[in-house]
């Protein structure tokens, strides 16, 4: 969105979708530069991820919001993304997967598994995910 100020437009501002301005002198050449480069550093950290060619995260997440509250899933996205960020594969010394589970069974399971032992797990320690959620903030671990 191009905004001028004044009757004649001696200085143009650039408003991009974050209403962040730039200056005319960038244009729409830089901005659009700008954008592949995000693009492009968004892309390489997706791919670099080692569960990232398995399953899409957008089904793993689908699959998970299908089984929550969508109060529990907000919750879930925010506890599992520091955990893991969604990557099944992750692992952190003998914990593994999404919810950085401390059993052998997270190392080998799919995604289906791992979000059912997950959803178990915060329910039965801490009675909802939202109180797991809670205790990973004061504790750093859940």
């Amino acid at each position: 969105m191009w905004l001028s100020c004044g009757k004649r437009p001696r200085f143009t501002l650039l408003l991009d979708s974050t209403y962040k301005m730039h200056s005319a002198r960038q244009g729409p050449k830089g901005i659009a530069r700008r954008w592949v480069v995000h693009l492009l550093a968004g892309l390489c950290l997706l791919l670099s991820s080692p569960g990232a060619s398995a399953v899409d995260l957008k089904t793993i997440q689908q699959y998970a919001g299908q089984r929550l509250t969508p109060l529990e899933f907000s919750a879930a996205l925010v506890l599992w993304t520091k955990e893991s960020n969604w990557n099944i594969r992750a692992r952190n010394g003998s914990h593994y997967g999404l919810c950085q589970g401390r059993s052998q069974y997270m190392r080998h399971a799919n995604y289906q598994q791992q979000v059912r032992w997950c959803i178990s797990y915060a329910y039965n320690r801490h009675g909802s995910m939202q109180a797991a959620l809670t205790h990973w903030r004061q504790y750093g671990w859940h």
